[in-house]
């Protein structure tokens, strides 16, 4: 009787390893999804983005503040959350997203797709706009101005809001200078 329970035991294990794999192998038709691929694209592309900077102060930052949500996961919102909700599909949109790209790469997502407000999508539109500059133009403080709206920009708004956000300007760079991450990445 052991050995029976054992073998079953070892045969849902396997079957349940053999369903986890072909759910995120590229074999999965739900995979093929338009807004899937849409988004996969889109990661794809921002990879290729030069927003080391940001990503930088963005993960020193975070190593002591912490995050609402990673990086991967705000980025599966973008597979219309209206859908999904907190479904099983959505889930498993997020574990193959993780499978396939670094929290950098979606965090660059993020920043190219997030909204700056007054229609300013994108840290690129945000920095022409808020700074009349491009984002490798940017200083440090105005760097982490675009980190601090990316977690709310109705309430970090600089034209708004200035002495708030000039306030948590002053909070993320006592603690990027803390960790020693003065520096600039010149890549």
């Amino acid at each position: 009787m052991h050995k029976k329970t054992l073998k079953i035991i070892a045969l849902i294990l396997f079957l349940l390893i053999v369903v986890y794999n072909f759910l995120l192998s590229d074999f999965n038709p739900m995979f093929e999804d338009e807004e899937f691929v849409y988004l996969t694209n889109s990661i794809k592309v921002a990879q290729k983005e030069n927003l080391n900077q940001l990503v930088h102060n963005y993960n020193k930052i975070h190593q002591t503040v912490e995050e609402k949500r990673c990086p991967c996961e705000v980025s599966t919102d973008y597979i219309g959350p209206y859908r999904h909700g907190l479904s099983l599909t959505k889930k498993i949109y997020l574990l193959k997203i993780e499978k396939e790209f670094t929290q950098d790469d979606c965090l660059k997502f993020e920043l190219l797709n997030a909204e700056y407000l007054t229609g300013n999508i994108g840290v690129k539109q945000a920095s022409k706009f808020y700074f009349n500059k491009t984002v490798e133009q940017l200083n440090e403080e105005e760097n982490i101005m675009l980190i601090i709206m990316l977690e709310n920009p109705s309430l970090y708004n600089p034209i708004r809001r200035k002495e708030k956000v000039i306030n948590k300007v002053r909070l993320y760079q006592s603690i990027l200078n803390k960790n020693g991450s003065n520096s600039h990445l010149n890549q």
